[in-house]
């Protein structure tokens, strides 16, 4: 859809307001779109409105419970609204839905880390690294916590 497109082009440009005027309208006439709900969840994020981006992400997810990009921003704004449980078992869903995506792992490392479970974190960062063995943020992630005492 144009107006979609549009919206994701200014909010790529910095242009949030427009880019909220123009998902606004896209989401009004395509209200059960998944990627319109996400990009407009996404504007919010930006503009630190939370109740709102949680509110378009979890659509755009319930829309398509195997969105990747989705449901891993949605465990960011979890994970930054210290929300370790609910951002966790968006990042395992994101691992499922999309394996090979590396993002999640990285992130559910973090909220293992957080939540003092240092070993999963450890565990999921291997995972990742058997997926992608060149993988250049794991790898540096990993040694740093087989080193820590």
């Amino acid at each position: 859809m144009a107006l979609g497109n549009l919206g994701d082009l200014y909010r790529q440009r910095g242009r949030l307001a427009d880019a909220q005027q123009a998902l606004e309208r896209a989401v009004e006439v395509n209200p059960r779109d998944p990627g319109l709900n996400y990009s407009l969840g996404m504007v919010f994020a930006q503009k630190e409105d939370t109740d709102r981006a949680r509110a378009y992400l979890e659509k755009a997810v319930s829309l398509r419970p195997d969105y990747p990009e989705a449901l891993n921003n949605l465990g960011v704004l979890y994970l930054r609204l210290r929300n370790l449980d609910e951002a966790a078992k968006d990042f395992e869903q994101c691992i499922r839905a999309a394996p090979a995506f590396d993002e999640p792992y990285l992130n559910l490392a973090r909220v293992y880390y957080l939540s003092g479970r240092r070993q999963d974190a450890v565990q999921t960062l291997r995972q990742l690294l058997e997926r992608q063995p060149d993988n250049v943020k794991a790898r540096p992630l990993l040694e740093r916590l087989t080193q820590q005492p």
